[in-house]
């Protein structure tokens, strides 16, 4: 599910916002989403309801809208660290965005928990953080989550 193309280093944010929004533009250029706003929208409502900083500098963001063509995740390491409110209080560099279409019912929440149980795995969190390589990046992160 995450591609070479779908990984992005050095995203410029000074907010959640920006960071959400530069990784859905990125989105809508590989043809996945047809609405910017809509998505952003959707990810800036659910991010409201409860922080999606999982903690040692990395969150999950996530949303559903008719605004996503086709399921999505795309990764992005931050050119700066980002406050996200991330339960261990500490800023965020790195995003895993899951977009899904509004009529979608599983494959965020299995996405989503293949995501979180591999992020409590030390190696996993260094690996993500490191490798400075979209290709070696993207092949890593399909393999752990095969």
């Amino acid at each position: 599910m995450l591609t070479r193309e779908q990984v992005f280093f050095g995203v410029p944010a000074a907010s959640q916002r920006d960071a959400v929004r530069y990784l859905v533009e990125q989105a809508q250029r590989l043809g996945k989403v047809t609405d910017v706003e809509a998505v952003v929208s959707a990810v800036l409502r659910r991010e409201e309801e409860g922080t999606t900083g999982f903690g040692n500098g990395i969150a999950i963001p996530h949303g559903k809208s008719n605004g996503v063509r086709e399921p999505a995740l795309l990764y992005g390491r931050l050119a700066e660290p980002v406050d996200w409110k991330a339960m261990d209080g500490a800023p965020v560099s790195v995003l895993f965005l899951i977009l899904v279409p509004e009529e979608s019912h599983q494959e965020h929440l299995q996405i989503l928990a293949k995501l979180a149980r591999r992020l409590m795995h030390e190696e996993f969190v260094q690996q993500v953080k490191t490798i400075a390589d979209e290709a070696a990046l993207a092949e890593f992160v399909q393999r752990e989550l095969a």
